[in-house]
């Protein structure tokens, strides 16, 4: 809300009460908790996902405060069914509450969530417990989410580990790339910021509100990288093939795109970085386990952690994709199947293509250490024995 009330008193055109301001911070709080709003017939379900991102950060403080508390108080014994049968409810109830009241502040404001933005707004301290307990490794986590993972593999604790590390590096690298057009485009971005003749506080408001989307474009960099591109606005495309942004609002981050163009060939060798991605999975998967000689797990568990980095980008690309408007507004963001469909591929590719190298690596070193055991027994067959 505070973002609101300082955009509405930093703007002395206003004719607005503050009350309305109040109610378009709640509105958008709910959007950032990926449900959409409504104003003046204008859906808007494109979920700003490093906003997304500070509310699940703040929620995961407090159920990290909230389940040491608990876990000091009640002890390791009784800790795995007061987390189940009180904490996870408890904390879901409380949140939902709250979602509640902000939801009377969006009423007759100028922007409304949907009907069932209250129960969608769970989605955030679902992933913030999620977070603070599910940890199947960790000796703190609750007994029966240790045993979840004790009914799988052996090697699915160090592999759910290793995927969700995947997924930050995906994440990682779009937010570079999203950087270096920044960097190389800030020109065109000024030119557009200037156009608003904003004071300094209304051109805070606006930069917070661009920062906001900054996590979708690094999904929308993704899915360049990874080959089906993206669309900011209906009939547009960017890809590694060519870029046609067409019309595009006065967003300045928008200025950042590249210009319409006809790529050569050659661009088609960014596939190979979500690929290098899956060779540093298979590496992860390599170093913290051991299979003794299973192949067959070897190959299960590197193709398992590639499947959770890449279904974790996919996840959070289909949250920030959707409207922002009518009409060519109406869907922003990455064709989620072919997006999905090529990361994941790439991905588990380069991963499985890293233990093929390995593998081949040490048949080669076992087939030479059985040479040299064989020529050695050959050399002492053959050596004369003392008198």
């Amino acid at each position: 809300m505070l973002p609101a009330l300082v955009g509405w008193v930093a703007a002395p055109e206003s004719t607005v009460g503050w009350f309305s301001a109040v109610s378009l911070g709640s509105a958008i709080w709910f959007l950032g908790h990926g449900q959409s709003i409504g104003a003046g017939g204008v859906a808007v379900s494109m979920t700003p996902l490093l906003l997304l991102g500070v509310f699940v950060l703040i929620t995961y403080r407090w159920a990290r405060r909230l389940a040491a508390t608990e876990r000091l108080r009640v002890g390791s014994s009784d800790w795995s069914r007061v987390a189940l049968r009180g904490v996870v409810p408890g904390f879901l109830v409380g949140y939902g509450l709250v979602a509640a009241v902000l939801a009377l502040f969006t009423l007759g404001g100028p922007a409304t969530p949907g009907v069932a933005a209250v129960i969608g707004s769970l989605l955030v301290p679902l992933a913030a417990l999620g977070f603070v307990l599910v940890r199947p490794d960790d000796d703190e986590a609750p007994a029966f989410v240790r045993s979840w993972f004790r009914r799988g593999p052996t090697w699915l604790p160090a592999v759910w580990r290793v995927g969700w590390r995947g997924a930050g590096l995906l994440l990682a690298v779009g937010f570079a790339v999203v950087v270096l057009r920044l960097a190389m485009s800030w020109s065109a971005v000024a030119d557009i910021q200037a156009q608003y003749d904003a004071n300094l506080a209304g051109a805070l408001v606006i930069g917070v509100g661009q920062l906001a989307i900054l996590g979708n474009a690094a999904t929308w960099a993704l899915a360049f990288v990874a080959g089906p591109g993206f669309q900011v606005a209906v009939g547009s495309a960017i890809a590694p093939a060519a870029a046609h942004p067409g019309l595009l609002p006065l967003v300045p981050v928008l200025g950042a795109l590249p210009r319409s163009s006809d790529y050569p060939p050659l661009m088609y060798a960014v596939l190979l970085v979500p690929v290098a991605v899956g060779a540093w999975l298979g590496h992860r998967v390599d170093a913290e386990l051991e299979f003794f000689g299973n192949t067959r797990a070897r190959l299960t568990a590197t193709a398992v952690a590639a499947l959770i980095a890449a279904g974790v980008v996919v996840a959070l690309t289909a949250l920030g994709n959707g409207a922002v408007g009518l009409d060519r507004l109406s869907s922003v963001g990455p064709a989620l199947l072919p997006f999905g469909l090529a990361l994941v591929a790439e991905v588990v590719a380069g991963a499985l293509l890293l233990l093929g190298v390995l593998l081949l690596l040490e048949r080669r070193r076992e087939r030479a250490a059985q040479a040299g055991v064989t020529t050695a027994g050959s050399s002492d067959e053959g050596a004369p024995t003392a008198g």
